[in-house]
């Protein structure tokens, strides 16, 4: 339980040591320079104590990429005593997280 990737792969609904107890998602629409940006923030509480934080913000600027651009974050906002780590990991597409959650599953 000492891995930022252990409360990842709860929040994506997939076996882990810890459980989510509760969850508090905040959303949020603005414009930047003419493009209208979509965040989501969601608050994580497990049965330990641990708060996670996880953003997603997204932009509905065209793209011809094959994995769209967005900007993903989890953070640990309360460690609970727990000494986790990493305390933050960013993505810039849903193909880069995808990718690093496997290769997380691999190594663990």
């Amino acid at each position: 339980m000492n891995t930022l990737f252990t409360y990842i792969k709860a929040i994506h609904h997939q076996a882990s040591d810890v459980a989510i107890i509760d969850k508090l998602t905040k959303t949020n629409c603005y414009c930047d320079d003419g493009v209208k940006v979509d965040e989501e923030e969601t608050s994580y509480r497990f049965d330990n104590d641990v708060v996670i934080r996880h953003r997603v913000e997204r932009d509905n600027a065209p793209s011809e990429q094959l994995c769209e651009e967005c900007w993903i974050s989890y953070e640990v906002i309360d460690s609970a005593q727990h000494a986790i780590t990493p305390c933050r990991k960013t993505f810039h597409n849903a193909c880069q997280e995808s990718f690093w959650l496997k290769m997380q599953a691999s190594i663990a």
